[in-house]
């Protein structure tokens, strides 16, 4: 019998409603779905006489599941799967929530007194006004969660670099939100997985058969896929699942699949709840919000992922293009930019600015006698020694060859020509491991003047370095006193 709100019935009698009156409050003020059902279950059981009830819910795929079964001892349970029975015999009880219906209820109606009748549709107007409340409250505290969860992404979001680390500390509460024992990203390039899931070529099929559908298809479940795909993903093992496309600006990134356990179809108890392993609408709304923000993040991971690339490729083509590959200190092209802006720097605030070229002495004779690679040893050793000599604010740097540049600025003329002096005495004084003898260097000191270009600086410093190598090498000349 159809017990759908139907105007036309009467009324019920005021004392059959003041009889389950307390009970209808309960229904219409219960905080828990499950407890609600059990109730409803009970009050059916008693009104019809003790004949077994069986409530089923309607599922996104059309289906009916029964979710709650109650019978006298002596029924027996259900035969599995827990399937309806053909409607054209006896027309169901409909709870009356959302449409077409929440679900609906099997119960002995036969020989039931009006009022008794009445009173039935009265109670699955309330228990479904109910369900449809508590429905909400369980949609908005997803979506709450979901928030929470977001908000954590997007402050983690910088520390991640890549879907195994979003998985890795976002996974479990995916499975709790869901009430599911695995998940897995099924990504264009890998898989990423969480929890109980099937093995590598079973998720690989399951993404050829998911490629394989119309892009207007946002969700499937296992029912709804390929026949083949059983035998690698049984549900026994793996239950139900449900995959949401994950989508950014119109573009397929991949697959949010989730496995819920399939749990037995009925209990020996006279009062036996059963949950179908199927996905409730709900569900399958809260799998959508969570695939959309799953797909957004993993594009700012990719994002920061190739700007990190980015960033890393520009710093190694800068070190390329500002640093000497021998040594790692400046190039010719860096010092020559250095002295230009030291040059606008001292002609701003007038600070006194100096330079310092210096050439390795009979260099050419170290190549000739130990060869290239000692050679190349003897710059790095004095390349060494002028960096820890010079003072941090100093540039310096490879000028070509065997020839160093350093750019001093704020010192007295006494004082550029004594670190020079230093420089002069220390590397003759090292012993050079690579074994090639006593090294010196010649150094030609050059103090810049207004009105100077950088190229008029570097002459002056170059005149009195050819100076100190004519004047016996291994000592500093000023380009004050070098005529």
């Amino acid at each position: 019998m159809d017990m759908s709100v139907d105007p036309l019935l009467s009324q019920p009698r005021l004392h059959d409603l003041a009889t389950l009156l307390p009970e209808l409050t309960w229904l219409g003020m219960a905080t828990d779905q499950d407890a609600l059902l059990q109730r409803l279950g009970e009050l059916l059981f008693r009104l019809t006489g003790q004949h077994p009830v069986a409530l089923y819910r309607y599922h996104p795929d059309g289906k009916a599941h029964l979710i709650h079964h109650l019978a006298s001892p002596l029924d027996s349970p259900p035969p599995a799967p827990f399937e309806p029975p053909a409607l054209d015999q006896h027309r169901p009880l409909l709870l009356p929530t959302d449409p077409p219906h929440w679900g609906y209820v099997r119960c002995h109606t036969d020989d039931l007194a009006a009022a008794t009748r009445q009173l039935l549709t009265l109670m699955l107007n309330i228990a479904g006004q109910r369900l449809r409340y508590l429905k909400s409250l369980r949609y908005e505290h997803h979506r709450e969660q979901l928030k929470t969860r977001r908000r954590l992404i997007v402050n983690e979001i910088r520390q991640m670099r890549d879907a195994n680390e979003l998985v890795r500390r976002h996974g479990d509460h995916w499975l709790s939100l869901l009430r599911a024992q695995g998940v897995a990203l099924l990504l264009n390039d890998r898989h990423v997985v969480r929890g109980t899931t099937p093995p590598a070529e079973a998720l690989s099929q399951l993404k050829s058969a998911l490629a394989a559908m119309r892009r207007t298809r946002r969700t499937t479940t296992l029912s709804e896929l390929p026949a083949n795909l059983s035998a690698a993903l049984p549900r026994s093992r793996y239950g139900d699942l449900l995959a949401v496309r994950m989508t950014v600006n119109k573009v397929t990134i991949g697959w949010l699949v989730l496995f819920r356990p399939q749990q037995p179809n009925h209990s020996p108890d006279r009062d036996a709840i059963s949950r179908h392993a199927g996905w409730l609408a709900i569900e399958v709304h809260t799998a959508q919000d969570l695939a959309d923000d799953i797909g957004i993040a993993l594009s700012v991971i990719d994002i920061m992922h190739a700007n990190r690339k980015l960033i890393s490729t520009n710093d190694r083509w800068k070190r390329l293009a500002h640093r000497d590959p021998l040594t790692g200190c400046w190039n010719r092209y860096r010092l020559d930019v250095a002295l230009s802006e030291a040059i606008a720097q001292s002609a701003q605030t007038g600070a006194p600015l100096f330079l310092l070229l210096m050439d390795i002495d009979d260099f050419k004779s170290v190549n000739d006698q130990y060869g290239h690679s000692v050679g190349d040893d003897v710059i790095v050793h004095v390349a060494g020694l002028i960096k820890r000599r010079l003072r941090q604010q100093d540039s310096w740097g490879r000028w070509g060859g065997e020839e160093f540049m350093v750019i001093i600025s704020r010192v007295t003329p006494e004082q550029a020509f004594k670190m020079a002096e230093r420089l002069c005495n220390d590397i003759a004084r090292t012993t050079c491991p690579a074994g090639a003898g006593r090294i010196t260097i010649s150094i030609g000191v050059a103090r810049w003047q207004p009105g100077m270009g950088h190229r008029q600086l570097i002459e002056l410093a170059d005149d009195a370095m050819y100076r100190a190598k004519r004047d016996g090498k291994n000592r500093v000349v000023s380009a004050d006193n070098a005529t």
